[in-house]
């Protein structure tokens, strides 16, 4: 079995920081892009929930 210097282990430590980094950055944009997709979504079908309603309430019997 092959033993790797301190350097080498600390050259491996800091990659692998650098990929959780760049992963955790890159999935919270995903999250927050989808996040505002669904928020726009449901803001239009409340008004659009809010204007119908209007307008059936509105309109003479």
């Amino acid at each position: 079995m092959a033993t790797s210097s301190p350097r080498s282990l600390a050259a491996s430590v800091v990659g692998w920081v650098i990929v959780v980094l760049l992963l955790w950055i890159v999935g919270g944009a995903i999250l927050g892009t989808l996040w505002w997709l669904v928020r726009g979504l449901l803001i239009f079908f409340v008004i659009g929930a809010l204007i119908w309603l209007y307008f059936r309430l509105k309109a003479p019997e």
